[in-house]
């Protein structure tokens, strides 16, 4: 069994970004996830799976995109915030200004596809 403090353990870099294992199974995948102040994920999405973030530390927001092309659901994150990233809808998580902590969990294995 793996294991991560997601607050002590954090691991932010400057250039984009981290992402660390915590735990994964050959079922399930909980990722600590790290975003400096106004980080971005990039639009990408799980066609395989839905996938739950949980704000540990800061703020920021996950954007979803809607059916109408352009259109964007944004949902704010702060410490104790849970959101859902529906499978097959692309998605990007944005830090705020204090960047972000935050866990995220799917099945496991995760298949990403990137927008572009």
């Amino acid at each position: 069994m793996q294991s991560l403090n997601l607050i002590t353990d954090a691991r932010f870099t400057d250039d984009k970004p981290n992402t660390l294992h915590a735990v994964k199974t050959d079922q399930l995948l909980i990722d600590g996830l790290y975003l400096k102040p106004g980080q971005r994920t990039g639009w990408h999405k799980q066609p395989d799976a839905d996938r739950a973030f949980i704000c540990v530390q800061g703020t920021g927001e996950l954007v979803l995109e809607t059916i109408a092309v352009g259109n964007e659901l944004r949902i704010a994150l702060s410490a104790g915030a849970v959101a859902l990233a529906p499978r097959g809808v692309f998605h990007e998580v944005v830090a705020g200004a204090q960047g972000m902590v935050c866990s995220a969990l799917s099945k496991f294995p995760v298949r990403v596809i990137e927008k572009g």
